[in-house]
């Protein structure tokens, strides 16, 4: 199991390896992630990776293309887009809208 922190909301709950983060957001609302489009073209759902990167699916080009849109930097990632791949302690902080 791997345990995902919330931030600013501080919620913290367990996932099983293989999870879709949007599926975690959509069992623990508490999580305070916003969603929109769910499909990697709006970029609502970008959380900075404070902590356990190495547990994430690697991103891919529709992802990879939204954030570069952004511009954030490399530790952000789309919630809509990321699977957990490894078991540990993973910290995400949700990205304030521009």
């Amino acid at each position: 199991m791997t345990t995902v922190r919330f931030l600013p909301s501080g919620y913290t709950c367990e996932v099983k390896v293989g999870t879709a983060l949007v599926d975690t957001c959509d069992e623990h609302p508490e999580a305070e992630v916003p969603f929109s489009c769910r499909s990697a073209s709006c970029g609502t759902c970008r959380v900075r990776v404070k902590e356990g990167a190495a547990l994430l699916s690697k991103a891919q080009d529709d992802e990879l293309d939204v954030l570069d849109v952004f511009g954030d930097g490399k530790d952000v990632r789309l919630c809509c887009q990321v699977q957990v791949v490894g078991e540990g302690s993973l910290v995400l902080e949700v990205v304030e809208p521009q």
